[in-house]
């Protein structure tokens, strides 16, 4: 069977976990990196969520275009703006700040709330160490971009491939790339319609039936009608928000006593008996991927 990307890649690179970073660190709803392109608009680089935040990425319809005077603004001032009526789509407070290269204005970060809240003076420190750490990693980025682009679509390939093997909804990769949150997902492979779970921190692993059932048994988790296998609210609130799951696989890759990478397979739309072949499958994708990173960390 000859597999290409089903669409575009989503990759993890430093802007995405620097997002995800500034969410985390500020207890916002979403965090935006927006780039300006040569036509003048501003395209959605990376995106992080919490709180149930939609990713408007994924939303065609969202408008995340600012208006011509607070563009101006950021791009004289270079100073953070407050917009506490909350200009994007569901939200009610509304941070921004500038990324300027030389006296361009390069990009926009917007950190949202979708509920009333005061910017604290940690808030706005955290966007300030943003503001930083976006301009090493696009000044870094051509550099480390052949080696990453390489890795990140065998990996996207993999997934979909598996994906698409197996004819279920979405398949996940989870990587410890974050302090504050155990295991996001670093890369996915997703059906048309189907939520994605890149950058979307509204789910807390810690905690989660299946994440300790494979840290305390370091083996492949099955789960065939997902809605009987807890009555925890929180097991339950997982399988709505992922669309309604009715049926998993979960592979660790673990080296040595470390858990280095999760790969989940999401079947939504009925309890599903998984064979052997296809839980082999997803073992030996996990163990493709995972081994594709510990290689190149090695290095």
């Amino acid at each position: 069977m000859h597999c290409f990307p089903t669409g575009p890649m989503k990759r993890m690179d430093s802007l995405q976990r620097v997002t995800e970073k500034l969410l985390l660190t500020t207890g916002g709803s979403r965090a935006l990196l927006q780039l300006a392109r040569a036509d003048g608009t501003f395209l959605i680089e990376a995106e992080a969520v919490q709180h149930g935040a939609e990713q408007l990425r994924h939303n065609p319809a969202a408008s995340t275009a600012l208006d011509a005077a607070t563009l101006a603004a950021l791009a004289r001032d270079r100073e953070i703006l407050l917009a506490p009526d909350g200009a994007a789509p569901g939200t009610a407070m509304q941070m921004l700040a500038p990324l300027t290269t030389g006296d361009r204005l390069a990009g926009t970060i917007s950190l949202h709330s979708v509920v009333a809240r005061p910017w604290t003076d940690k808030d706005k420190s955290a966007v300030r160490a943003a503001q930083a750490a976006f301009g090493e990693a696009l000044a870094g980025r051509e550099e480390a971009a052949g080696r990453q682009d390489l890795r990140s679509a065998a990996t996207q390939t993999i997934l979909d491939c598996l994906r698409i093997a197996l004819d279920v909804q979405r398949c996940t990769f989870r990587q410890p790339v974050q302090e504050a949150f155990a295991f996001p997902v670093t890369f996915e492979s997703r059906a048309e319609g189907v939520r994605s779970l890149l950058g979307d921190f509204t789910i807390v692993q810690t905690g989660q039936l299946v994440i300790v059932k494979l840290l305390a048994e370091r083996a492949q988790v099955v789960q065939e009608d997902c809605p009987v296998a807890s009555a925890d609210p929180l097991f339950h609130k997982m399988l709505a928000h992922y669309g309604g799951m009715r049926a998993q696989v979960v592979t660790p890759y673990i080296v040595g006593d470390q858990l280095k990478g999760v790969l989940s397979v999401h079947e939504l739309r009925a309890p599903r008996a998984w064979t052997s072949t296809e839980k082999r499958l997803a073992a030996e994708a996990a163990a493709l991927i995972g081994t594709m990173f510990e290689t190149s960390a090695a290095k």
